[in-house]
């Protein structure tokens, strides 16, 4: 018994790829491996009765060998059982999977292989749920609605007759936040932040809470979400809708009009205890805003005194109720994109740092399935807008969960990059533009890009350092904050000494902590809590591992539907820059689709002769040379072009030497982006 608990304990990972034949064991018999998906990892040996008759029944027909390439299967892995002797590790429970090359298959395979394959809720989670609504809950046209009962409002400061109003994306359906402006008498700006109250809504150590925990986080994919709370709860109760009164904890606070927190000509001085306040509250969101519509309204585009917006700039099913008029509505959107401006110029001045790539966005078919658009994300002021406000709020609940909750704080903290990663970049940026990097910290680091904006006329540049500084950088986490030193507390890309989350809690459990937190340190009840500090640890590390396995997990969707959009719509000839260069690979940044890929030498070797090695003073370059005066994708590509042009004859990719490459999909298991060369970028 004690051995078969040991073994339970024993941490697993699962692993998804494809089955191919032990080299050397022929056509028929011998042992499998396990090619995983992801090409980080080594190959995985089968146990000895794994074969492909067996096992890729459900890949199309035909010889075993040859339908499990075109079948995925999953397997687990436990860690510490690769022996010395071993050449590769060993797998176990081999089962098939799915099929691949389609959206379906490759979504399962992606949740399964992160980890991220929750399914549906349990019934015990359903039935929390229901008692937690229940009392609130109504139906109109056959709709289910939620209102806040008499009870439940008890206690509650009341913000329903304030103009309170959310701006999220534009398909959102989990509205965790909403904002209010109000000019003061002297000159200041009451700010208020509310939040979902979730932790309303879930218990302790109730069945979904503890579902919550497991999930922590909800997964968005680009055609589906798997989400942290049942609908009920994510999308009706909790979701601060427009036109229905809604439960929130809120962060109001008092602010200069220069984004500052000191009363008026106090300049650098902290606020006053009076000037934050925290608490239960009640809203009824007037309108709820997009990022498009906001933007409309920063721009003037739209609610310059004309009395009826323009539905082009301003939808209908966006303006807001409750009477209150498109005008009001539009002056607080503007006030408060002065004030975060202000407040933003003065982050980035004392020394924050941002590293903003290329987010892409997929327009669907009506299937649901069939990717019609792909362009990159626009990031405009109107979401730098909620970023000011939503990372103030979570600052100041950091302050007062350090000052009254002590050792069990949750705080997020992001610790310094990695050095080693961090010179390399600074040493090729010196010997490629002579230009020097400071990297001393994240104020002089920030200080570096912006001066090479300046000096640098080609963005390009400023774009392939940026992305270049992304892979040194180490994720944020979460901790407890008795469980770490203060000095590591800091947050380096914010360059503020604390931080946490607090203002999603309907997606991130460890909003939900920072809820219960702080409501405790309102009622003066923490040593009552419900979890100690290592505890709460013990759930930040869950919540990293979660959030990190979400992430992989989105990302694997973007370049799944990038993917399957570049198999109808190849692209011939774009723009690529060299960020590194290995022994049989090299990595390609493609600017306009904010894509990093690792280009495999050996796929070239129908076109080019490729001569790989390190030069004299410790650098890995790659010499190309075309077989033939044209290589494929050459003849699209140099469409248009006089003919000296068309031929070259060497190539000598380094770190940052701009390549003319083509994308299109690779259809075989895993589908990917497929990245060829197609000679120098001219």
């Amino acid at each position: 018994r004690d051995r078969s608990s040991r073994r339970q304990q024993v941490p697993r990972r699962t692993i998804v790829g494809t089955l191919t034949r032990l080299p050397g064991q022929g056509d028929r018999g011998g042992r499998y491996m396990l090619v995983p998906n992801n090409r980080s990892l080594p190959r995985f040996m089968c146990p000895p009765k794994t074969g492909a008759d067996e096992n890729a029944g459900g890949g199309g027909g035909g010889d075993g060998a040859e339908s499990a390439t075109k079948t995925l299967y999953r397997a687990e892995y436990a860690h510490g059982s690769w022996r010395d002797t071993d050449r590769w590790p060993p797998c176990m429970g081999v089962t098939l999977l799915c099929g691949t090359c389609n959206v379906r298959d490759e979504t399962r395979a992606l949740l399964v292989e992160n980890g991220v394959d929750h399914g549906e809720f349990p019934p015990s989670v359903l039935k929390d749920v229901e008692k937690s609504v229940k009392s609130g809950r109504f139906f109109d046209d056959g709709e289910m609605g939620w209102r806040p009962t008499e009870e439940m409002l008890r206690g509650r400061r009341d913000y329903r007759d304030h103009r309170v109003f959310t701006i999220d994306p534009t398909t959102a359906k989990d509205l965790d936040d909403a904002l209010h402006i109000t000019p003061l008498p002297d000159g200041r700006v009451e700010i208020g932040v509310h939040i979902a109250d979730v932790s309303h809504f879930i218990q302790p150590n109730s069945s979904v809470d503890k579902e919550a925990l497991k999930r922590a986080t909800t997964v968005y994919l680009v055609n589906d979400v798997v989400p942290m709370l049942p609908r009920p709860l994510c999308e009706i109760a909790c979701s601060l809708n427009e036109n229905v009164e809604r439960l929130a904890f809120s962060c109001v606070w008092r602010m200069n009009m220069d984004g500052t927190l000191g009363k008026k000509g106090g300049k650098g001085k902290r606020p006053h205890k009076d000037d934050i306040w925290y608490g239960r509250t009640v809203i009824r969101s007037c309108a709820r805003l997009d990022y498009a519509t906001a933007q409309n309204i920063i721009d003037e585009k739209v609610a310059n005194g004309e009395g009826r917006a323009d539905e082009a700039y301003w939808p209908k099913s966006r303006q807001p109720a409750g009477g209150h008029t498109i005008d009001e509505v539009a002056a607080d959107v503007r006030l408060m994109h002065k004030v975060a401006m202000a407040r933003r110029k003065l982050r980035f001045e004392n020394g924050a740092l941002a590293l903003n790539g290329v987010k892409l966005a997929f327009q669907l078919e009506e299937d649901g399935e069939t990717p019609r658009l792909c362009a990159p994300y626009p990031i405009r002021d109107s979401n730098r807008l909620i970023e000011e406000f939503m990372l103030l709020a979570n600052y100041l609940v950091a302050q007062r969960l350090i000052t009254h909750a002590n050792g069990r704080a949750l705080l997020r903290n992001h610790m310094p990059p990695i050095e080693e990663g961090m010179q390399q970049v600074v040493d090729v940026s010196k010997e490629s533009f002579n230009f020097d990097i400071n990297t001393t910290d994240s104020k002089t680091l920030q200080e570096s890009l912006s001066r090479l904006s300046r000096e640098c006329d080609d963005e390009l540049v400023v774009q392939c350092v940026t992305e270049s500084l992304v892979t040194p950088m180490r994720p944020a986490e979460y901790i407890a904050a008795g469980e770490l030193d203060e000095t590591d507390w800091q947050h380096f890309a914010l360059n503020i000494p604390y931080y946490t989350h607090f203002t999603s809690p309907i997606r991130r459990y460890p909003d939900v902590i920072v809820h219960r937190l702080l409501q405790a340190t309102l009622d003066n009840d923490v040593g009552e809590f419900p979890l100690n500090q290592k505890e709460i640890h013990a759930a930040a590390n869950h919540c990293n591992d979660m959030r990190m396995s979400a992430k992989k997990a989105q990302e694997r969707s973007d370049r799944v539907f990038l993917s399957l959009y570049l198999r109808e719509n190849p692209i011939s000839s774009v723009l690529g820059v060299c960020l590194g260069v290995g022994e049989k690979t090299f990595t390609v940044f493609v600017p306009s689709l904010g894509l990093s890929t690792r280009v495999f030498l050996q796929e070239h070797e129908d076109e080019f002769d490729m001569n790989a090695f390190e030069d004299d003073g410790g650098k890995r370059r790659i010499v190309v040379r075309p077989r033939t005066n044209v290589v494929p994708g050459m003849e699209t590509a140099a469409a248009g072009r006089c003919p000296e042009e068309r031929q070259w004859k060497s190539l000598d990719i380094q770190v940052f030497t701009k390549l003319e490459v083509a994308c299109t999909c690779k259809m075989q298991p895993p589908i990917d982006v497929r990245v060829k060369v197609v000679g120098p970028w001219i």
